[in-house]
């Protein structure tokens, strides 16, 4: 069963009356003290909890650590792409820089494996046993995710498969031991927490910790969504798969990496995978990965994505779920407003009842923008220096405190709206039999909406790979969910 898991917050709990809440919830032991009552109140109303680690500072602290070596290699990678003319392919950089890339990647382990020390795990296991959770997300080795986060590909270490084997039997080994009690009491199932950087590397993790009897994977996937590159062939058991044309990597590479747990998992043990996605959001990646779940075994992903993009981000964004899963930028949508008339309409309680409290003022908006000579419109015209934000507040940040936080809270909720409307959608389809069917027809709405031609081919791609996973992974028994 899919579920998409917000961060537990008092306004992703308190979803206004008549709005269901969702059915788990996501608390880092970062804020385990400030959301004890309403953790324990998730706990007693029968939902699921996922206690997280709290590992995203220890991340960043490696990525900054590590930034400025990984950008002086990135350079001369460049100067050596620009040279060839194309995307480099594995085996095609020098050996002098790929020995370079080696050489960091070993320091990052290094650092890594000192900043997961036992006592860390066994504060962290005792803060997540605290909140009496569902599921706690195990012990990572870091190496991968910062790595990942510092676009060291594989294509660039050409590291051997036992580097990443290694990693993945340290991280497995947290699992089993924080589960068997070695860091305090353990309350609740451990998720091995996992990292991986293509399908290859993901389905090696995948068949050990089957092989180790793990009860459900969990996985950091927010560097691979934050992947600038392009590519135009993916890697796939070993050999090279050349795409069509060159697409954006982000969506594929999540894709490769779940797709390879699940068939390495599947393979091993002849079952489904539990697995949570840690920091996945964005709206069409919901369908394409639930394909993956069945109306029994747990598949999860979580997101603050609805958070930022509807109130802390520079650029605000609201999600849509018709004509197909997607996020749109408020100023795009302003500039359609003010430009063919097609105004935001959401039906959505959280919308309508902001509108009939701060109605916009549409011709206001058309005579303001007109007078500057009908622009494009940017980001910044929805800030508060602009005058458009308080006259389309739903898809701004006025200059008034109240209203600029009201606006910002009500996008948050409309953004959770429609990742529960996915939800609901992708449960009903699993229940009806028809779950890869109704991510087809999903996928062929994304494929005739208004988006660019390098988007739509990344998530061609990813649906078919992910179609190529589920035959590779074969028939497999569920595992449902009992703690």
């Amino acid at each position: 069963m899919f579920h998409f898991v917000p961060n537990l917050k008092p306004y992703t709990f308190f979803r206004g009356r008549g709005n269901r809440r969702f059915d788990a919830y996501l608390l880092s032991v970062d804020y385990m003290r400030q959301h004890k009552a309403l953790a324990k109140r998730v706990v007693g109303e029968e939902r699921l909890l996922a206690a997280d680690n709290g590992n995203v500072d220890l991340i960043r602290e490696l990525l900054a650590r590590y930034a400025g070596p990984a950008r002086a290699l990135d350079e001369l990678r460049k100067k050596e792409e620009k040279k060839r003319g194309g995307y480099l392919q594995p085996g095609e950089l020098s050996a002098s820089l790929s020995e370079a890339y080696r050489a960091l990647a070993e320091d990052i382990r290094a650092a890594s494996k000192e900043a997961t020390h036992e006592s860390r795990t066994t504060e962290t296991t005792q803060l997540q046993s605290a909140m009496d959770a569902s599921y706690l997300v195990g012990m990572e080795d870091l190496t991968v995710a910062t790595m990942t986060g510092l676009s060291m590909e594989p294509e660039y270490t050409m590291l051997p498969q036992s580097f990443y084997q290694a990693l993945s039997e340290r991280a497995v080994r947290f699992a089993l031991d924080q589960q068997q009690c070695r860091y305090g009491i353990c309350s609740g199932t451990v998720f091995a927490g996992l990292h991986a950087i293509d399908y290859d590397t993901a389905q090696l993790a995948g068949r050990l910790a089957g092989e180790a009897g793990v009860k459900g994977i969990a996985s950091g996937l927010v560097g691979a969504l934050r992947d600038k590159n392009y590519v135009d062939y993916r890697i796939a058991d070993g050999a090279l798969v050349p795409l069509p044309r060159p697409v954006p990597r982000p969506y594929l590479r999540v894709m490769e990496i779940v797709a390879g747990y699940y068939v390495g998992y599947g393979r091993a043990t002849g079952k489904r995978l539990r697995f949570h996605g840690l920091g996945v959001g964005t709206p069409i990646l919901l369908p394409l990965l639930s394909v993956f779940g069945d109306a029994d075994t747990l598949l999860a992903t979580d997101s603050t994505a609805p958070i930022v993009d509807g109130w802390t981000s520079p650029t605000i964004s609201l999600y849509v779920d018709r004509p197909a899963p997607l996020k749109y930028k408020a100023h795009r949508i302003a500039e359609y407003w003010l430009r063919d008339g097609y105004g935001w309409d959401c039906p959505c309680p959280y919308c309508q009842d902001f509108m009939e409290r701060h109605p916009h003022d549409v011709d206001g908006a058309r005579r303001w923008w007109k007078s500057r000579g009908s622009p494009r419109l940017t980001r910044a015209d929805m800030h508060r220096s602009s005058e458009l934000s308080h006259l389309l507040p739903i898809l701004g940040a006025p200059a008034d405190p109240n209203l600029r936080r009201d606006a910002a809270m009500t996008r948050v909720a409309h953004n959770h709206w429609v990742l529960k409307r996915l939800e609901s959608a992708s449960r009903r389809a699993a229940r009806e039999g028809r779950l890869r069917e109704w991510v087809a027809e999903t996928v062929d709405r994304y494929d005739r909406a208004p988006i660019s031609a390098s988007w739509r081919a990344a998530v061609q791609e990813s649906w078919k790979l992910a179609q190529q996973a589920l035959l590779s992974m074969g028939n497999v028994e569920p595992q449902p969910w009992n703690g």
